[in-house]
């Protein structure tokens, strides 16, 4: 006998459970499908001037020979105003850098002649005795002045040894020579003319 009040239920059917993701399922997995992208346009070449502007900082200036010279160059490789300046600014900012690093040496060389005493007047003076000695054409003080080689203490120091060596002889005392006395010195020694 069945009993009454109880009744039978009939199970639903379960839902599918979503599959689990393994962890190299990205291995398998197919790329979704991209969409393809309009035609890009073609690019425009650049504009390459006939004649190209320069403009360099104060003090620097191209000569006519290199501004030919780069001129073809830039055109050869089809440059545009903006790019030629661009390279110029370069050129010239390494140039400007050049120049203010050997100011920067020749600075902290006329430094350590200073601590080192080879810029008193008396030791600068036989350096110059020695310039002016050896150097009749100027183009040897030139060179040093324009190298910044004047102002190395090694330098600085050998001229004024060579012109220490040049100057005339002295007394062991550090006093001049005596000078030999004139005859009229020697006869009219009392003499107020003399």
């Amino acid at each position: 006998m069945a009993e009454e009040g109880n009744t039978t239920t009939t199970a639903e059917p379960m839902a599918a459970e979503a599959p689990k993701e393994s962890p190299t399922d990205f291995l398998t997995a197919t790329e979704p499908q991209a969409q393809e992208a309009p035609p890009a346009e073609e690019p425009q070449a650049p504009t390459v001037p006939e004649k190209y502007e320069f403009n360099l900082p104060e003090g620097l200036q191209l000569t006519p020979e290199i501004e030919s010279q780069f001129t073809e160059i830039a055109k050869a490789t089809g440059m545009t105003q903006e790019q030629a300046n661009g390279l110029i600014k370069l050129h010239s900012d390494l140039m400007l850098d050049v120049m203010r690093q050997a100011t920067k040496q020749k600075d902290a060389w006329a430094e350590e002649c200073k601590k080192a005493g080879l810029t008193a007047p008396e030791k600068v003076q036989l350096a110059r005795n020695i310039i002016s000695t050896f150097d009749k054409t100027g183009q040897v003080l030139q060179v040093l002045v324009e190298s910044g080689a004047a102002y190395h203490p090694a330098v600085l120091g050998m001229l004024q040894e060579m012109g220490s060596m040049l100057q005339e002889d002295s007394a062991p005392d550090s006093k001049p020579a005596p000078q030999a006395k004139t005859a009229a010195e020697l006869l009219f020694q009392n003499s107020k003319y003399n």
